[in-house]
């Protein structure tokens, strides 16, 4: 993935400036102090490749968002679908977006990693299937097989769904496809697909030419849920708590300008994804669709305490995460700035 020329100037100028300061370095990022406020250098982790989802994030790089709070990301996209909580965990990056369900499975086995923003407050996720497959219910996926990236909680949607529609993930077969998702299911290598959102791969594949049918999981016996959440390190919150305010509220003012201009935030993601310039209808339509599901909420990235609460319990319940967790572990709403919509 190509950082945006800002950034990277950014980055080579805080290293520069890095001989002349005094540098030093909590988690995965710098802090270059010429006086004050420090330069910071930080990473961010994208869940998947650059797409609507990410259009907050790279507008307020675009923006300067970011900069205004003296703080310059490097985005990266990881190596798998599945790896960015233990990068983030283990100190190897500062922040990840990813998603709630595996975040508290995260906490369950007790890594020391927390929500500081939920950037999408509603479910995107889909079980989608070819139209012409006549398959629109999970209970026809009987002896049918499902591509998934890899994600914890890939296997468990499946499984809530098919139980509420009668049946059992047992009649059917799993198949990991990596990032693949939507190219298996075009090309029927897989029956059906998990992972993907009926705001983006569905509009993909329709401008494709691929008629879908998309399961909602929320139809389909899951609870609402934050579909994709920001994610740092609990020593990042104790030790840089202006770096995790910084980045939050740059991000917040992104999603709010994003939302509200759909075109801004195609522009933006261009910077950051070039396959996008030719895509502008996907990315606008998809930005239209999520609107609802970024700006419901009192304060843009807001986190809910009875909705964290009820979708913790209801998935220890279900045996979905190994134990119970304290959700006022998992999450805080302290970095956010009030009212920003």
């Amino acid at each position: 993935m190509k950082i945006p020329s800002r950034v990277a100037v950014a980055l080579v100028l805080a290293l520069v400036l890095a001989g002349c300061g005094t540098r030093s370095v909590t988690g995965n990022h710098s802090r270059i102090s010429l006086g004050s406020p420090a330069v910071q250098a930080t990473s961010i982790l994208l869940d998947w490749y650059p797409n609507s989802d990410h259009a907050g994030l790279y507008t307020a790089i675009k923006k300067g968002y970011f900069s205004a709070q003296h703080v310059y990301p490097t985005v990266r996209v990881p190596s798998n679908a599945t790896g960015q909580i233990e990068l983030v965990a283990a100190g190897r990056a500062d922040f990840a977006i990813t998603y709630e369900a595996d975040l508290l499975a995260a906490r369950a086995r007790g890594l020391p990693v927390r929500s500081v923003m939920c950037l999408m407050q509603h479910p995107l996720n889909t079980v989608m299937t070819l139209r012409s497959s006549g398959i629109t219910r999970p209970r026809q996926l009987v002896g049918k097989s499902v591509g998934a990236a890899g994600s914890p909680s890939d296997k468990p949607i499946v499984s809530v769904m098919m139980r509420h529609d009668g049946a059992s993930i047992g009649q059917t077969r799993m198949v990991d496809v990596g990032y693949g998702l939507l190219p298996a299911l075009l090309a029927k290598k897989v029956d059906a697909v998990v992972g993907v959102y009926w705001t983006w791969e569905r509009i993909q594949a329709e401008l494709r030419g691929y008629p879908v049918n998309v399961m909602r999981v929320e139809r389909w016996g899951m609870p609402n849920y934050c579909e994709l959440v920001l994610i740092t390190n609990n020593k990042v919150i104790k030790n840089a708590p202006a770096l995790v305010r910084g980045v939050v509220r740059a991000m917040q003012r992104g999603y709010a300008l994003a939302e509200a201009h759909p075109v801004v935030g195609w522009q933006a993601l261009v910077s950051g994804d070039s396959t996008l310039r030719k895509q502008k209808s996907l990315v606008t339509r998809s930005e239209a669709l999520l609107r609802g599901a970024v700006l419901d909420a009192p304060t843009i990235g807001y986190q809910n305490p009875g909705q964290w609460r009820h979708y913790a319990s209801w998935l220890a319940t279900n045996k979905l995460i190994s134990k119970s967790v304290e959700t006022v572990t998992a999450y805080t709403n302290q970095f956010l700035a009030p009212g920003v919509t």
